[in-house]
């Protein structure tokens, strides 16, 4: 007589809840280090264009782009720049500065905030009679948003020949859900120029 083996099946033990946990755990950890890294290198650019009024001068050399006010203590200038949300996400901007900091120690205090609402079938225009008043707005991937910035000059000691300047806003915004701030660079350099210097009275 002869006998045939019979294989008998092992059995594997159980998952155990603790891995079960551990892996749950792990893939967690993971989707939020991916969400939070989506955060963090979501960052803002200059947009295509920007805009200044008849009371500024502007001039490119190679790279370079300055538009120019002349200073004047306590007198209000507007200009425009174009804020770039390159994607892929929607941004929400919520606040834009020149100075970051407490407002009463900014240098260039903001008088008026107001956009152009662009998407991406429109072009970006800058057209001052139809701005709206600056709100918390919704900023699609690859979108601009044409901001028109009102600044007073400050009432501050100059020197002849002397300058006062800035190239990038302050901007709050969300992504995702999340607070983030900037310094998101404006494309030109903003100049205002004492030709005979200023000393306040």
């Amino acid at each position: 007589m002869t006998l045939t083996p019979v294989l008998v099946p092992t059995r594997k033990p159980p998952v155990t809840r603790r891995r079960r946990l551990l892996v749950v755990a792990t893939l967690a950890a993971a989707l939020c280090a991916g969400y939070l890294s989506a955060i963090i290198s979501h960052r803002l650019d200059h947009g295509s264009s920007w805009w200044h009024g008849a009371d500024a001068e502007s001039r490119t050399e190679g790279q370079r782009t300055e538009v120019r006010f002349a200073f004047n203590p306590g007198r209000q200038v507007t200009f425009g720049a174009s804020i770039r949300n390159p994607g892929p996400w929607p941004v929400t901007i919520t606040d834009i500065a020149v100075n970051d900091g407490p407002a009463d120690q900014h240098v260039f205090k903001i008088a008026r905030l107001a956009v152009n609402h662009a998407d991406e079938a429109t072009a970006v225009v800058f057209d001052l009679a139809a701005a709206a008043p600056f709100r918390s707005i919704r900023v699609a991937a690859g979108a601009e948003l044409p901001v028109f910035v009102t600044i007073t000059i400050p009432d501050v000691e100059m020197a002849p020949g002397s300058g006062l300047f800035f190239d990038d806003l302050a901007v709050d915004y969300e992504v995702l859900g999340l607070p983030r701030h900037q310094r998101v660079p404006m494309g030109f350099r903003l100049l205002v120029h004492s030709a005979n210097g200023y000393v306040p009275r």
